[in-house]
């Protein structure tokens, strides 16, 4: 009996890991240079490794000013790339602070308060990784209150038919569903190169927003994400975001200067605007974009001149620099530099 309590104790400690790790997996994982992004979670992370100094007097306070500088590079690296997160398919998020220096400081002091993790890696260096989660605090500072959340008015592609991403859907509207057979909706674009973005907008064929910030409240896309993306998973991980009967819908095209928006039929359109009448749906953000799994490039071993091995260059995903700005530089003071990078 005691055996039997003991095991049972044991399956319950485990289980919030297991869950933790389905949420997590469902979603399209972008990974570069130490960076990580979940589009499913929103989760993200920055990286870095330093060698501390070898056969010092104290390496204990040498391993200390390791992590110290360690973990002021992952949080400017952090930093950086929460800026370069795609606002909209056509706007950088560090957009939204070019005249927006109080918006600025708050990011910073958010940054510098991030949760740091170290580990020890088996070749000796010493890995400080800072993370933070997208929804919640973050979003409401980087997501400006300016935008016209719940408008009820939306968007039109009149201006931007010619776009090369876009393509002229057919113009026939299928009858409409009943809202109440579905719980969310599932719009699988896997084929379509499609780039992740904090804010899309989901089009019909004559480029009238079907869903985007114009139908649901601000307090809603900062809890919960206007969309989630995920990749090819089994649908038992989309529940607890789309519910049990989702409308699922395929996109006939795509729409942005990186394609971070899509564009319906006219009748799959009808169909999601009638779910989207729902309010749980739109409470919920209960909608998903389904994605390709980020390709896996292969590293080729080149040989020098001398014969050694040199790994070579891959080319990463989507990425986007940003200028040197007040923001960046001034983001994390660095009050002392370790032993270990010092010439």
């Amino acid at each position: 009996m005691r055996l039997y309590s003991f095991l049972v104790f044991l399956l319950l400690l485990a289980m919030p890991t297991f869950a933790c790790a389905d949420s997590a997996s469902s979603g399209y994982l972008f990974e570069l240079d130490g960076l990580s992004i979940n589009w499913g979670s929103g989760l993200i992370s920055s990286s870095s490794e330093i060698l501390p100094m070898q056969d010092t007097i104290d390496p204990q306070r040498t391993k200390a000013l390791a992590v110290r500088q360690s973990g002021v590079k992952a949080r400017k690296n952090l930093l950086d790339s929460i800026l370069n997160l795609r606002l909209t398919s056509k706007e950088l998020v560090s957009g939204a602070f070019e005249d927006e220096m109080k918006g600025a400081a708050l990011l910073r002091g958010f940054v510098q308060n991030s949760l740091l993790s170290t580990q020890d890696t088996s070749d000796g260096m010493v890995k400080v990784t800072a993370s933070t989660h997208i929804r919640g605090e973050l979003s409401s500072i980087i997501i400006p209150a300016t935008l016209p959340f719940l408008s009820g008015i939306p968007p039109t592609l009149s201006d931007n038919r010619d776009d090369e991403n876009s393509q002229n859907p057919s113009d026939e509207e299928g009858a409409v569903v009943n809202s109440s057979s579905y719980s969310g909706i599932v719009i699988d674009a896997r084929g379509m190169d499609i780039v992740p973005v904090l804010l899309p907008v989901i089009y019909d064929g004559k480029g009238i927003g079907v869903y985007g910030p114009f139908i649901v409240s601000r307090e809603a896309v900062l809890k919960n994400g206007l969309v989630a993306f995920v990749t090819d998973t089994p649908f038992s991980r989309l529940r607890e975001r789309v519910g049990n009967t989702p409308l699922i819908l395929t996109p006939v095209s795509t729409h942005g200067t990186v394609r971070g928006n899509v564009i319906l039929s006219l009748a799959d359109a009808a169909k999601a605007r009638a779910v989207l009448t729902r309010k749980s749906v739109t409470d919920n953000c209960a909608v998903v974009i389904m994605m390709d799994a980020p390709k896996v490039e292969v590293v080729t071993p080149e040989l020098g001149v001398d014969g050694a091995v040199s790994a070579g260059s891959v080319q990463g995903g989507q990425a986007s620099s940003v200028d040197e700005s007040e923001l960046q530089e001034d983001s994390i003071v660095d009050e002392g530099t370790s032993p270990a990078l010092k010439p």
